[in-house]
Parts: C-alpha cells; sequence; structure tokens
C-alpha cells in the first residue's frame, strides 16, 4: 500500500503553478484617463490638476515595466469656458501636456474623451495607433490588439457611437485573435442609474451583439470618464473603469445622485498580456489633486 502525503501533494502543486506563471512572458502597457490638464496657473473645481498630472507622468517615467502608455481621454481641459458640458481644451492646455511629457520615452497612443479637441490633439500629439478607420483605432501588442472606440462624435461629445463605427468595430474584431478594447465614454451598464442615464455610450445597445459574437476574443474592455475604479464580468466579458489620474467622484452603487467630487483613489493601470491570452490589472496609486497646490 502506497500513502500519498496530499498536503505535501497540493502544495507542490500550487508551487508548480506559481513557478508556471513566474515564467509566463508578460508584458505591460500603462493605461491612463481624465488628466484634465489646463492653462497653466489655473485650478479646475479648485483643484490643482496640473500638479497631479505631473505627478503621473513624472512616475510614468520611471516606470519599470510599462512598454506604451494608453490614454483613455480628457487628457486636456480648459478653464476659459465655464460651461462644463461644452468646454474643451485649449492650444495652451496641449501645451503644458507637453511639457509635463518630455522626458517619456514610451510611445503615448491616445483617445480624445469629452473635454479633449481631438484636432488640437492630435496636432501635439500625433498619431500612434498602428492603424486608424471609421473611430476605431488598432496597435499590436504581445499577441492582442489594443482596440480604441471612438464615441466622441459630432459637434460635442456626447458619447455616441456612430454606424461606421460600430460596423468598424465588429470587422476588426473578426480579424483578431484576442483584443483589448478602450473608450473614454463607459460601454457597458453599470451598478448606477446616473452611469446608466448620463455618462456612458448614449446608443449601447448596438454593441450588444458585436460583443455576443466576439464575446471569446475580448480579454478585456477599459473606459475612463467615471473617475472611479469599479471591475466587472459582464456577460463573460471583464469590465473596467479607470481611476482618474487627478480626481474622483462619488458614485455610489444603485444611486441617480449626480456625480460628487470625493476621495476615491487615483493613479493609473499597469495592465499586463501573457502569451497564455490572461491579463493582470495591477494599480498604481498616487496622491490627487489637492486644492492647496501651485
Amino acid at each position: 500500500m502506497i500513502f500519498i502525503d496530499e498536503d505535501y501533494s497540493r502544495a507542490d502543486r500550487l508551487a508548480e503553478k506559481i513557478l508556471r506563471n513566474v515564467m509566463i512572458d508578460r508584458r505591460y502597457i500603462a493605461v491612463i484617463t481624465d488628466q484634465h490638464i489646463i492653462e497653466p496657473g489655473n485650478l479646475l473645481y479648485g483643484l490643482d490638476t496640473n500638479a497631479s498630472a505631473a505627478r503621473v507622468f513624472e512616475a510614468l517615467k520611471a516606470e519599470p515595466l510599462a512598454e506604451l502608455v494608453l490614454s483613455l481621454g480628457d487628457l486636456g481641459d480648459t478653464t476659459r469656458n465655464p460651461n462644463r458640458e461644452t468646454a474643451t481644451a485649449s492650444k495652451d492646455s496641449y501645451q503644458h501636456v507637453k511639457h509635463l511629457t518630455e522626458g517619456l520615452t514610451l510611445p503615448l497612443l491616445t483617445v480624445a474623451g469629452n473635454h479633449d479637441d481631438p484636432k488640437l490633439m492630435e496636432a501635439a500629439f500625433p498619431n500612434q495607433w498602428e492603424s486608424q478607420k471609421n473611430g476605431v483605432c488598432r496597435y499590436s501588442f504581445h499577441g492582442v490588439d489594443l482596440i480604441s472606440v471612438d464615441v466622441r462624435t459630432g459637434p460635442e461629445a456626447t458619447g455616441f457611437i456612430s454606424p461606421e463605427t460600430t460596423k468598424e468595430l465588429d470587422e476588426t474584431l473578426a480579424q483578431c485573435r484576442g483584443a483589448l478594447i478602450f473608450s473614454h465614454f463607459p460601454l457597458f451598464d453599470l451598478d448606477n442609474e446616473r452611469i446608466a442615464s448620463g455618462l456612458s455610450v448614449t446608443n449601447r445597445e448596438v454593441l450588444a451583439p458585436i460583443f455576443d459574437r466576439h464575446r471569446d476574443k475580448i480579454a478585456g474592455c477599459f473606459s475612463g470618464h467615471l473617475h472611479i475604479w469599479v471591475s466587472a464580468l459582464i456577460n463573460g466579458i471583464p469590465v473596467t473603469s479607470v481611476p482618474s489620474s487627478s480626481f474622483g467622484f462619488s458614485l455610489e452603487p444603485m444611486s441617480s445622485d449626480r456625480e460628487t467630487l470625493s476621495a476615491a483613489p487615483c493613479g493609473y493601470l499597469l495592465v499586463g498580456v501573457a502569451t497564455d491570452g490572461s491579463v493582470i490589472v495591477r494599480p498604481r496609486f498616487l496622491p490627487g489633486a489637492t486644492r492647496n497646490e501651485r
């Protein structure tokens, strides 16, 4: 009769699993959003968002793992238009972004947010996506396609996805082996009425059949705009709301209250993509904007 030490066997298997995971070839991107960099010498909501943006870019310059930076929007903003619904970044704002990113050697892939001016942002940061068509951008990274979806269409940034962009996303996913999807506005319903009614893609129902068709290829969807960190599994797809690098909002579960400033964690996310198709998300927390910085 042979006796097996069951505890030892389990520990041995766990050690082997850990060793295999460590040996997996994994590469990282840094995902940032909502810096709200404004004209120098100004405050937004009474906050020094330029100082918090400076901290995140200094951290990214020293980040040992990231191979590229992907911005989900509202990289720039302005204080010159008091209407927050229509305010878009000025040329001076993007000049300050360029100043803050001096010395950043990583590629910077940008997605326009509702406070960005796409033309001014493109002039300051020429497109580094490998392909761009009908509002869908694509970049190959470690065996998966990084895909951005432009939901900032029309004269104002309403979070509407056009039929051309919807069709292009479907066709792009059909060509992929695996994909990570990025957008400024959330593409899915979350557990908050305010998000569903006013802060997400307004016609997100057109995306549901596309996600159903390509669910097995989508390793994750990442969005900005909400200034909160939320993770979810929706219809089999991992969904992440990326925290702002500057300031947080309060959007409590099951609430319909408007967003208010909060002490929610700020920073950026490291997203690791492995050869086996697995994805790991790690937060890098940083101090948010404060009211007494200059």
